[in-house]
C-alpha cells in the first residue's frame, strides 16, 4: 500500500511513514511500542497501542 497523505506530526520524523500508512489504510489500530507514536493517542481515531495494549483491547472481539 501507498500512503496517500504525507504527515509530518511525530518528534521523530522516520515514524511518520507509520502514521501515512496508518491513515491511509483506515487502520484502527497501530501498534508500537514507541513512545513518540505512542504520545500521539489517539491520531486521527486510530488507536495507537502497544501489542499488550491491543489484546487487551481486542480479547473479546471475533477473528476471522
Amino acid at each position: 500500500m501507498e500512503p496517500t497523505k504525507e504527515l509530518r506530526i511525530c518528534r521523530d520524523a522516520k515514524d511518520d511513514k507509520f502514521l501515512e500508512l496508518a491513515v491511509s489504510g483506515r487502520a484502527a489500530y497501530l501498534i508500537s511500542g514507541d513512545n513518540d507514536l505512542r504520545s500521539l493517542n489517539p491520531f486521527c481515531g486510530i488507536a495507537i497501542v502497544t501489542a499488550a495494549g491491543f489484546l487487551a483491547a481486542t480479547s473479546g472481539e471475533e477473528t476471522v
